[in-house]
């Protein structure tokens, strides 16, 4: 007996491989913010997570026992919240790194200004996430 070969199979293998694709763009966006000042970081590995839930069972498992994002992800999906050490470490580097570029990089008023404003909203968008104890 041959295995019946469904139209729809063709649309799902698709949709695997979509979503595989936007996980991994996401994640890489999101590693990128732990370094890149005024990226965001957690949006993109919480999206990367949602991706690889519906598309891969190890690259998800391998995500959320991660070393680096597994931590944020679990403290987000159990409190929906940062930790207060995740919170100021990531302030202490959007401002070093955005302060600096504004105080040596950056020549013109205007382009200083912008980056203390997208300092300045990243530290608000920040403190309005909710404060989690540490867990440990």
């Amino acid at each position: 007996m041959e295995p019946v070969n469904h139209p729809q199979q063709p649309r799902i293998r698709l949709l695997r491989w979509l979503l595989l694709l936007g996980g991994t763009l996401s994640l890489g966006i999101g590693a990128l913010g732990t370094v890149v000042p005024g990226l965001p970081t957690t949006p993109f590995v919480l999206l990367a997570a949602a991706c690889y839930v519906r598309s891969s069972e190890r690259l998800y498992r391998w995500l959320i026992t991660n070393r680096v994002f597994g931590p944020v992800l679990e403290t987000w999906r159990t409190h929906r919240g940062m930790t207060l050490r995740a919170k100021l470490v990531t302030l202490t580097l959007v401002w070093l790194m955005l302060g600096s570029a504004a105080l040596f990089l950056a020549e013109s008023l205007f382009m200083k200004l912008v980056l203390i404003g997208i300092a300045s909203v990243k530290t608000v968008v920040l403190a309005r996430i909710r404060t989690v104890a540490a867990e440990g």
